[in-house]
């Protein structure tokens, strides 16, 4: 795990890499999954949380479209003055694990579906479809059933 330092003067130092970073570096690390803690140089304290909150808050400034509106940041901050607190944390990354998951399926189906020219667009979205459907069921913990295989009642999925 990289090691960064933040000194009063509010630059970060990477102890890896032995200079200076700024947030965009960061914020680079986090899209190659490179895995880091920030502390505070004098006290050690984790500092890590502030800097991705201030990365979503500089990245919402520059224009990029917020995936936490008002809504959500105010049920949030309620969130805090409830006693099952403790609970919603795991939960809430739980949901947005399983979010991502969909959306690298649906990635995944996209890529498969346009590097296949030999099915017509119909074809593709139909295909797309059941893929999503079958990988929603797993999430949902059902087994899906087989292509062409029919349940109880005879009737095809």
């Amino acid at each position: 795990m990289k090691l960064l330092k933040k000194y009063a003067n509010r630059r970060i130092y990477d102890t890896d890499a032995s200079q200076f970073v700024k947030l965009s570096e960061i914020r680079q690390m986090v899209l190659e999954r490179v895995a880091f803690r920030v502390v505070d140089e004098k006290s050690g304290k984790d500092l890590t949380r502030g800097v991705l909150m201030q990365i979503i808050t500089d990245l919402e400034s520059e224009g990029h479209e917020s995936l936490l509106t008002n809504r959500v940041l105010e049920e949030l901050i309620r969130f805090f003055d409830d006693k099952l607190v403790s609970m919603m944390s795991p939960y809430l990354e739980q949901q947005i694990l399983q979010s991502l998951a969909i959306q690298d399926e649906l990635r995944g189906q996209f890529a498969k579906a346009f590097a296949q020219p030999y099915l017509s667009p119909d074809q593709n979205i139909k295909q797309m479809v059941e893929q999503y459907e079958a990988f929603t069921k797993a999430l949902a913990g059902q087994a899906p059933l087989a292509p062409n295989q029919t349940d109880e009642k005879g009737s095809e999925d």
